[in-house]
């Protein structure tokens, strides 16, 4: 079957596996890189959806969010430590007790991931919630949950464009050690995901101008990214 080489991957934290690698972090860094990686697994419910139930069933294997753990998912010891604020105060700051976050609505967002379940509207107002409550303050974590949070209505030029910022962005901080990034760059790869890099330079320099015009016209969803 496609992508059973990512079935098999391994669900294991990679970029936050003990507290101490929460040192010198800011509480901002710790809930953007959070919210990035609910984004990426929100995406993967839709482009590998076999993976997408297993790294769910995975996050909550530990029925709790206590406590940052070795065998527990990237996704999990994040969300510990945003849990927990009083408990990593001491390594992320006191920041964190700022945040508002609804632990019993995310498990249940995981339950849904995990049995295949989909509700377009629960899931958009989930994450307004979450955006809203942790302060996220980044324009591309905020256009991209424009999008995939309705990931099923997104236009293909959408879903590239998400893509490719999202890669970039995990390259940043070493992100790319996180247990979601081989699977997803793996994915978005296969599966054609990501924007020509050259294809801006094909464009003629008068149609980016009359391009440029239409967009400052119509802004909407296809111009979220631009």
């Amino acid at each position: 079957m496609a992508y059973d080489f990512i079935k098999e991957e391994l669900c294991e934290a990679r970029y936050i596996r003990t507290p101490r690698d929460a040192i010198g972090r800011s509480g901002d860094n710790i809930a953007e890189t959070f919210y990035e990686h609910l984004l990426v697994l929100q995406q993967m419910r839709f482009e590998n959806p076999a993976w997408a139930k297993k790294y769910a069933k995975d996050t909550l294997k530990f029925q709790s969010f206590t406590s940052v753990r070795t065998g527990a998912t990237d996704l999990h010891n994040l969300t510990a430590i945003i849990s927990n604020p009083s408990k990593f105060k001491d390594k992320v700051g006191s920041e964190l007790s700022g945040y508002r976050f609804d632990e019993l609505q995310f498990k249940r967002y995981l339950r849904d991931v995990a049995a295949g379940r989909y509700n377009p509207s629960y899931d958009r107002s989930m994450f307004l919630k979450l955006q809203k409550g942790l302060k996220i303050k980044n324009s591309l974590l905020k256009q991209a949950r424009r999008v995939i949070g309705d990931y099923g209505s997104s236009v293909p030029n959408e879903r590239k464009t998400v893509s490719t910022r999202i890669m970039n962005s995990f390259r940043q901080d070493n992100r790319f050690r996180s247990d979601l990034y081989k699977p997803y760059a793996k994915t978005v790869k296969n599966k054609d995901l990501l924007l020509d890099p050259k294809a801006k330079s094909k464009i003629p320099y008068g149609a980016k101008i009359a391009a440029a015009a239409v967009v400052g016209y119509g802004v909407g969803r296809s111009s979220l990214f631009n």
